[in-house]
């Protein structure tokens, strides 16, 4: 298929594990989404850049974008930028401080790359960075968004903060 679904037979799209890829549902579902408004005239393109991964063990393991070594490998300069579980009031509330927040930013451009959570409702907290890429959104748009308090989602916004050595609960 091309970027818009199509196959090389006309008026056929083809989307989900058929057309290898990744093999997930949610993949498949956004697949079919597209295809269906390229079938209905309103071209659209498929993008893969800000697919989230989910792993559901305890702690949860959630995954979007490029691993460090990944985006190295695709020469960009790489900024982690962290904030662990454990300075987190809403998780030491929870009792569940195992984990952290890790973003991928290139140190030049502010673009988020990749991220990587392991915690409490990891699987969850991941799509606010998938947003963000998705929207080509670079890493002070997080940094700089009012997170409510106490929350898990406060992680998220102190790794952004993190790359400009601004997180406030890091220690």
């Amino acid at each position: 298929v091309d970027k818009f679904l199509r196959t090389n037979v006309k008026n056929i799209y083809a989307i989900g594990d058929v057309i290898g890829g990744y093999q997930l549902a949610h993949v498949a579902s956004a697949e079919g989404l597209v295809a269906i408004d390229n079938i209905c005239g309103k071209e659209r393109a498929m993008r893969y850049n800000a697919v989230p991964w989910a792993v559901f063990t305890n702690p949860e393991i959630g995954t979007v974008g490029l691993s460090k070594k990944q985006a190295e490998e695709k020469g960009y300069n790489v900024k982690t930028c962290t904030f662990p579980f454990k300075n987190s009031g809403k998780a030491f509330a929870m009792q569940e401080i195992e984990g952290f927040v890790k973003i991928f930013a290139d140190s030049s451009t502010e673009e988020i790359l990749g991220a990587t959570i392991i915690g409490p409702k990891a699987t969850e907290l991941i799509h606010e960075v998938v947003v963000a890429m998705n929207g080509e959104l670079t890493i002070d748009y997080i940094a700089n968004t009012i997170h409510s308090h106490p929350t898990l989602s406060e992680a998220v916004m102190e790794a952004a903060e993190d790359y400009f050595g601004l997180s406030t609960h890091k220690v």
